[in-house]
């Protein structure tokens, strides 16, 4: 007798055999809801931190769909995955938070883990925005001239520290660092009407050589009143706080921040310290930090990307 074959066939036999018992288990409409309805309350815990994963949300209405053709055991492994996700996305949102890192920098975290299995296509290319500038329309947005070239000002590499420094990545405690997307659409919320403003903190003769549409001009040293710059009034922070930025003063005399504007300051570049000195001056007279932003790149970094100038 050939021992092989039959030790073989008795295995398959006894596979056969326990399989039935294996998946014989079909779950109830009951369970099945309830286990939907605990993904659901992790996907949305998560979502409240700003940790949901992009495909979440979509395996819960997956599975919610299942209850109507009673598939009942494939609608819980599906919501069994998505509370996983909306577990581990909470706990990621978390622990970054704990680290220090901006809301803005928390998103980007999430949106690179590799367990999203249904990524999105990348974001396509900034949109045109339409801005007024000195009552002038401009329409910003990125102008690819292969032949084009940075601005003579901007071409050096070589810059003496004082004064060019290189700056932080952080202007100040609860101040977010904002990119070239994040201007843009500043400057559409601003244009739309909203209480946002764009201010260039740098000196008006470097204005004159090219800004960002649909900024306003303000010298870092008109709101730095120690400076003998420009204006040189001691007391023109105040008047720019309360003309300019929104913000009210009590009958007794005292700030009120409560609907100051969010401001977007930027100056020349990385090496350049009038936008963060600005906002150190600012957050000293109590401006709220949440609503300063800072474009750390400034106008070098907006050059380079072939975004509009206006001179």
């Amino acid at each position: 007798m050939n021992l092989r074959p039959f030790s073989a066939s008795l295995l398959a036999t006894a596979i056969l055999a326990a399989l039935p018992a294996a998946t014989s288990w079909s779950a109830t409409r009951s369970e099945a809801e309830s286990a939907i309805a605990a993904a659901e309350e992790a996907r949305q815990k998560a979502a409240a931190v700003g940790g949901e994963w992009r495909d979440t949300a979509k395996r819960i209405a997956s599975a919610t769909k299942l209850l109507d053709t009673r598939e009942y055991t494939r609608a819980i492994g599906l919501v069994g995955t998505a509370q996983r996700q909306g577990e581990l996305g909470y706990e990621q949102a978390m622990s970054q938070k704990d680290a220090g890192l901006p809301g803005y920098m928390i998103a980007l975290v999430n949106a690179s883990q590799p367990a999203v299995a249904n990524r999105e296509k990348p974001a396509a290319d900034i949109a045109p925005v339409e801005v007024l500038h000195n009552g002038v329309t401009v329409v910003i947005q990125r102008h690819h001239d292969k032949e084009a070239t940075l601005p003579e000002e901007f071409l050096k590499t070589d810059r003496t520290c004082p004064p060019f420094c290189v700056q932080p990545m952080s202007a100040g405690a609860g101040v977010e660092t904002v990119g070239e997307r994040e201007v843009v659409a500043y400057l559409g919320r601003a244009a739309a009407g909203e209480p946002v403003l764009v201010v260039d903190s740098r000196t008006p003769e470097w204005v004159l050589r090219g800004t960002i549409p649909g900024s306003i001009n303000v010298p870092w040293d008109r709101v730095a009143p120690q400076q003998q710059g420009t204006f040189g009034d001691q007391n023109d922070l105040q008047t720019l706080l309360t003309e300019s930025f929104g913000v009210t003063q009590t009958e007794s005399g005292e700030l009120d921040f409560s609907t100051a504007k969010t401001l977007v300051l930027f100056c020349n570049g990385i090496w350049c310290g009038q936008s963060s000195a600005n906002i150190a001056t600012l957050l000293q007279a109590g401006y709220p930090p949440e609503k300063l932003k800072w474009y750390r790149g400034g106008v070098q970094d907006w050059a380079s990307v072939g975004l509009t100038l206006i001179k």
